[in-house]
């Protein structure tokens, strides 16, 4: 049985599920158990993989979570945040040695912490484990690929008419992530240049290119953005039906969110073009693992 503690917006779940399906896959069909108590006090975040056509997943019962494994596990992970959130680096080969003994027990974390990115790899000791318990974010190639076919389970009637009306032409889309990104060191908000620069790219590479933009404060985007193309701003709400509007695009300009890489990624257009900020990261230094070679990478 594989475990996922599951946490982080539909991005970051997205990328959970893809390790727990990569690992299931390679253990023979092993079950996917979905914990979903953090978003019982998460703000501004909620499970959204429920409103997906994923048929192995299955969702962990109360009477389940109070199982004695599940609660020590859980314990586990609140001491190994506790302890090694904010720690420096001096900790950094006391914290190897934790996530080697983790390691042994079934316990596989992968998280950004002060000791940087922190991801599992998959081991032949992995895939002879009993149970799997996984924590963190899974950005990671080894698992990132193996969503294919992706499709919403209810769709509604105003997704269906998008689909319908935007199903010939040059389709854009332009995801702007705002929110949490603001004021945010770690990662930043892409700047205007940036996607004026994106614009214009794609704009001389494509004939009649129609922009479509996404964020999840298309007010804001309204207020402080001017572009030099028409664009229509999308008020789509619901995240789920907002990524499969994004991914139905041929081309892209992302920001530096899991949720525009999904975009992208469930694209089924051969011929896809996707533009990228050149830095995923605020600290230009630090690595993001999944770019493509295909890609046109522009400066933030």
């Amino acid at each position: 049985m594989i475990t996922v503690f599951m946490l982080g917006g539909l991005g970051n779940q997205l990328f959970q599920y893809a390790a727990a399906k990569t690992l299931s896959e390679l253990r023979n069909g092993d079950s996917i158990v979905i914990d979903t108590d953090w978003y019982k006090s998460a703000v501004g975040r909620r499970y959204g993989l429920n409103k997906f056509d994923f048929s192995d997943i299955h969702i962990a019962t109360e009477k389940e979570k109070r199982g004695f494994r599940n609660r020590v596990v859980k314990r586990i992970l609140f001491l190994y945040d506790s302890f090694f959130e904010k720690r420096k680096s001096n900790f950094e080969l006391f914290h190897i040695c934790v996530k080697s003994i983790l390691n042994k027990i079934g316990i596989y974390i992968s998280v950004v912490n002060a000791y940087g990115e922190q991801n599992a790899p998959i081991t032949d000791n992995m895939l002879k484990q009993k149970n799997i318990y996984l924590y963190g974010f899974f950005q990671d190639r080894q698992y990132a690929y193996n969503l294919k076919n992706v499709f919403l389970k209810f769709p509604s009637r105003g997704y269906e008419l998008w689909k319908q009306n935007n199903a010939e032409g040059a389709h854009v889309c332009v995801h702007i992530r705002l929110g949490d990104y603001v004021d945010n060191d770690y990662f930043g908000i892409c700047t205007k240049r940036y996607y004026n620069r994106a614009l214009k790219y794609l704009a001389d590479k494509v004939q009649n290119p129609i922009f479509h933009i996404f964020s999840d404060d298309i007010e804001m985007v309204k207020k402080d953005f001017t572009f030099a193309y028409p664009v229509i701003y999308e008020e789509e709400k619901n995240v789920n039906e907002c990524l499969m509007k994004m991914s139905l695009c041929k081309y892209f300009i992302i920001s530096n969110s899991t949720f525009s890489w999904w975009a992208q990624c469930f694209s089924k257009n051969k011929d896809k073009m996707v533009v990228a900020p050149a830095s995923w990261y605020g600290d230009r230094n630090r690595i993001f693992d999944l770019y493509d070679k295909n890609w046109r990478l522009i400066e933030p």
